[in-house]
């Protein structure tokens, strides 16, 4: 990302939130934040059923709504739901590849990769989540996302758009994300990796207010995946704020960013 680019930033529900605590959410907290979300093309990413309903209380506010997972073909696959079906609902990017998908339910790269291809082709703009299972050496962990994101986006045609978005599974519920100095050595493995030009990448693990400025500090991230945070009106508030001011030098604090205070780790400031 360059200097004048805006950050990107996405959430999503998972299964946390019903029906009428979605639409809650969407009308208490994220349509007051819109025109701030707007601008970083903000979109939550909510299980299937949610997906029109929540498409209408969003309709002409800028925020967008995705969807967590698809199938990678049409026709008879009882019991999935087809990129295609969700573009046509008024989709705009869809999950894929997330730690918990590929945990529970054994999805590879590969299959990965079929859903991203069948993604592009609808139209819409798929989020690759990649990431290491557990605690491992930069050097490997960068290693490991790189060639999740590289089988991940084979197939796609270099112009079509496609976001990437680094999530140590291990910071995923976590209180504290990677270190900065982690997190830009996967991102630097990331961008050499993937040269198309529509790539763009997004942190994601334990997001909160403060962590894109750390991140930026050390490396010029794209924008942020919100977890449970943007549940919290003011806490999306802040993150939103700090994205669009988009600093690139210091901490949170205030201190600079080789100062730490006594007993203090840097990056536990987030």
């Amino acid at each position: 990302m360059d200097g004048t680019s805006t950050p990107v930033s996405c959430t999503s529900t998972k299964m946390q939130l019903g029906r009428e605590r979605t639409a809650r959410w969407l009308d208490e907290v994220v349509l007051p934040r819109a025109p701030s979300l707007a601008r970083l093309s903000f979109f939550a990413c909510l299980p299937y059923p949610l997906i029109p309903a929540a498409l209408g209380q969003l309709a002409g506010s800028g925020v967008s709504a995705g969807a967590q997972n698809c199938w990678h073909t049409d026709g008879a696959v009882t019991g999935e739901i087809s990129a295609g079906l969700l573009a046509e609902v008024g989709c705009t990017h869809v999950m894929l590849g997330h730690a918990e998908r590929r945990r529970i339910f054994h999805e590879d790269d590969a299959l990965v990769a079929r859903k991203a291809a069948a993604v592009a082709e609808a139209g819409m703009t798929p989020l690759i989540c990649v990431g290491e299972d557990s605690r491992v050496p930069t050097e490997a962990a960068a290693a490991h996302a790189a060639g999740q994101a590289r089988t991940a986006l084979a197939g796609l045609p270099e112009d079509l758009p496609a976001l990437v978005l680094y999530e140590p599974v291990w910071a995923i519920g976590s209180r504290h994300g990677a270190h900065p100095d982690h997190a830009a050595a996967v991102l630097h493995a990331l961008r050499t990796t993937l040269t198309r030009p529509a790539t763009r990448f997004l942190y994601g693990g334990a997001v909160t207010p403060g962590t894109y400025t750390a991140l930026r500090a050390a490396a010029p991230w794209d924008g942020v995946a919100v977890g449970r945070a943007a549940q919290d009106s003011g806490m999306l508030h802040e993150v939103a704020a700090e994205l669009l001011a988009r600093p690139s030098t210091g901490r949170p604090d205030g201190r600079p960013e080789t100062e730490t205070a006594e007993g203090e780790e840097p990056w536990r400031t987030w």
